[in-house]
């Protein structure tokens, strides 16, 4: 399945099995294109749970249930247009939940709590390092165990809020690492993290989920529904939370209304970087550690990028370099091979080659095809010079190092 929506188209018999696979009706082929008639899979249709904690479990149960290698295009449904809408108007609107006290086993207790949360931090710090590839595995075992304490054990209100927290995060991780390694915006988990959140009453964490959705929907083509949810965001958590959070939230925005060709994204930036002068002197949650002036500066070259300034993109890249920390491997990978296309659309093609063979270096070091993938799309761009002796090494490099 994974090669054919990566480009190739099966034969008709072929669709005609699909579609029988999928309980997909068969003149879905004929009234759309393949492969978008795979839409209409009846399994990727969001089930509609309630918006409080009783809704958020059950939810949560239904990803936990699945078999963690099972990847398959029925995990990845698509909430777009009026499906998008009303869930993000669901999420901002919903009563608080009061967190249910499940009266089934021994209760949970401080200890068992806070060590939950000591590994949820933990799972974010590997992602900054190694990426997605082991974190698929790793999120979903921890969501398991999380989602079985919340169904069958007992806990405070208070506990059982810090429980649905750490279980919205790692369904967040989870959905991230599936768009990491499989570029694919897994729409259904992203909500489920969603209403975990809410779950929590934490609003400030929600709106962190619609961040990292926004930016898997955005780079899956889909800007116009990132715009909306970095909006919803950014609504929800204005005046309740940290400068930190609301200039992470904004340069999300403007990575939106970038891919769209709006200038209103350069208003998002400014605000963005006014918030985070100041942002220093507010207790943030622990979350949003990785937003800091690298990762501004880093928004601000894509965006020159995207819009066709690739020496300003050039020099802000390199200005982002000096302030990134070493442990964020797959950032500096991505930043780096940005730069790299940034100077070949200069013409400066040794300098390209040699900051993308940097990016390859770091390649080695995680599994993210978010990150390898772009080094292959520069290099295939490449291929009219390769000619040039750096242009056929880099090439050649790509093709052993990302392919083999």
């Amino acid at each position: 399945m994974y090669r054919w929506l990566g480009g190739r188209r099966p034969d008709i018999p072929t669709q005609r099995l699909i579609a029988s696979l999928l309980d997909i009706p068969t003149d879905a082929m004929t009234r759309y294109p393949w492969p978008h008639w795979l839409d209409l899979d009846p399994r990727q249709q969001p089930t509609d749970h309630s918006w409080d904690a009783p809704g958020a479990v059950r939810a949560l149960h239904e990803i936990s249930r699945r078999d963690i290698m099972d990847l398959s295009r029925r995990h990845f449904a698509q909430l777009t247009g009026v499906a998008l809408t009303a869930s993000l108007w669901s999420w901002l609107t919903a009563d608080p939940a009061a967190a249910g006290q499940i009266t089934h086993s021994s209760r949970l207790g401080e200890k068992a709590v806070a060590h939950i949360e000591t590994r949820v931090r933990q799972l974010r710090r590997e992602d900054d390092t190694d990426g997605g590839g082991q974190l698929l595995t790793e999120t979903s075992l921890s969501l398991q165990m999380v989602v079985h304490l919340l169904k069958d054990r007992t806990y405070t209100d208070a506990h059982g809020a810090r429980l649905h927290a750490a279980a919205a995060d790692l369904a967040r991780m989870h959905a991230w690492a599936v768009f990491d390694v499989h570029d694919a915006c897994a729409d259904s988990i992203f909500q489920t993290a969603l209403r975990s959140a809410h779950a929590a009453s934490d609003t400030a964490l929600g709106s962190h989920i619609l961040a990292f959705w926004s930016i898997a929907a955005c780079n899956t083509g889909r800007p116009a529904d990132a715009e909306a949810m970095t909006a919803a965001a950014l609504s929800a958590a204005r005046g309740r939370t940290t400068p930190r959070v609301e200039a992470m939230l904004l340069s999300r925005r403007g990575r939106a209304r970038a891919h769209q060709n709006n200038p209103a994204c350069w208003a998002d930036l400014d605000q963005s970087e006014t918030l985070l002068q100041t942002a220093d002197e507010h207790a943030d949650p622990e979350w949003v550690y990785w937003f800091d002036r690298s990762e501004l500066l880093g928004a601000l070259a894509s965006t020159h990028l995207d819009l066709g300034r690739p020496d300003r993109a050039e020099a802000t890249f390199v200005e982002a370099a000096a302030l990134f920390p070493a442990d964020r491997v797959r950032t500096q990978t991505l930043f780096l091979t940005r730069q790299a296309d940034a100077q070949w659309r200069q013409g400066e093609l040794e300098r390209a080659c040699a900051t993308a063979h940097h990016a390859l270096d770091l390649t080695e070091e995680i599994s993210s095809h978010r990150s390898a993938g772009p080094l292959h799309d520069l290099a295939r761009r490449m291929e009219a010079q390769d000619a040039v002796p750096a242009v056929h090494d880099f090439r050649d490099r790509v093709t052993t190092t990302i392919t083999a």
